[in-house]
């Protein structure tokens, strides 16, 4: 008697819908249409939008936000900057030393270099102004057609999102 190697059709093949729901989630490529990747090309694209305004300002990319941290806190430390972007301090003092060359900043020197004190100049108060309005321009094309309740929304579900995603970095550090 011949042996069948086929599967026997006894027991049933077909996954459950929960099985297919997780293996459709998990393809490759999803990443594309994802909430991640909705975020980070509106940041790319706004970002693309204002650079020429900072370019004609002296600034370079992630500049203007370390005035405006300073213009609002008054003088600042490079780890308090970076606490408060939640990036690395040594990406801080490449962004400040331009800042300080061309004169957008001062500052008061401390034990070392991660601890000297930064004030912004007036150069740098009429840069900030300058990009502030630019900021304001784009605001205005980013939110068009949007009611003024959605566009608190929004801001309050990113906003949402950011302190999420602090705390998860904050965990992470207490479990290193």
């Amino acid at each position: 008697m011949a042996q069948d190697d086929s599967i026997s059709t006894d027991a049933p093949m077909q996954q459950s819908a929960s099985d297919e729901d997780m293996r459709e989630d998990m393809r490759l490529g999803m990443s594309l249409n994802d909430i991640h990747m909705s975020i980070s090309r509106a940041f790319h694209t706004m970002n693309n939008t204002t650079r020429p305004c900072a370019r004609s300002l002296g600034l370079g990319q992630g500049q203007p936000r370390i005035l405006s941290y300073i213009a609002v806190h008054g003088v600042s430390t490079q780890r308090e900057i970076a606490r408060f972007y939640s990036i690395d301090p040594s990406a801080v003092s490449r962004l400040l030393d331009p800042l300080e060359r061309e004169g957008f900043l001062t500052s008061v020197p401390g034990r070392d270099r991660r601890t000297r004190a930064l004030d912004i100049t007036e150069k740098g108060r009429h840069a900030l102004a300058a990009w502030e309005d630019e900021c304001r321009r784009v605001d205005r094309i980013m939110f068009r057609g949007f009611t003024s309740e959605e566009e608190a929304t929004l801001r309050d579900m990113l906003e949402r999102v950011r302190k999420n995603m602090a705390d998860e970095l904050e965990a992470g550090k207490k479990h290193e």
